[in-house]
């Protein structure tokens, strides 16, 4: 039996660049739904713009792997780079109960 990998991620976007930050992961979200192995992909922002939150399931850890190939994944994170105060930080997580 595969385990679904569930997976939080906190952006962290400079002052100025929340609003590109956003831009940045939205323009990848429709693709990655579309990935084999995607279960749910979403972005949530808090109430005071400061930070972006990913919050993800995968099939496998295959599908996650495979997701980082895509030349969009690829394109998004070497654009984030500019744009953040410190690198994503990512929990990978799997359902107890």
């Amino acid at each position: 039996m595969k385990t679904i990998v569930f997976i939080f991620a906190t952006l962290h976007p400079k002052k100025d660049s929340f609003e590109k930050v956003s831009e940045i992961i939205k323009s990848i979200i429709d693709n990655t739904r579309k990935e084999v192995g995607c279960i749910e992909f979403n972005l949530y922002e808090d109430f005071e713009k400061k930070k972006l939150y990913l919050y993800e399931q995968w099939r496998d850890e295959l599908s996650i792997t495979k997701h980082f190939t895509y030349d969009y994944t690829l394109k998004a994170i070497a654009n984030l780079k500019d744009y953040q105060e410190k690198e994503t930080d990512v929990i990978k997580m799997k359902k107890i109960k």
